[in-house]
């Protein structure tokens, strides 16, 4: 496994546990996440980026994307 793959599963482990989002509650939707896979650095996908960091929802989702956009 290398130092990305590794660093992305401990990711997933904490937001999984201290962010689960159930709701999705002040998630930016599925279009963002759409954007922020196709790696676009704008404002609008760092403000996603920051969601992702608080909700489990939207990081399994964005990490499904990448792994099709790679595909």
């Amino acid at each position: 496994m290398d130092w990305e793959t590794e660093l992305i599963d401990s990711f997933e482990t904490l937001v999984h546990r201290d962010f689960p989002n159930p709701q999705r509650i002040g998630c930016p939707g599925h279009d963002s996440l759409v954007g922020l896979a196709a790696s676009l650095g704008d404002a609008q996908s760092r403000m996603v980026l920051a969601h992702i960091r608080q909700c489990a929802p939207c990081f399994d989702e964005l990490k499904a994307l990448r792994r099709k956009t790679k595909s």
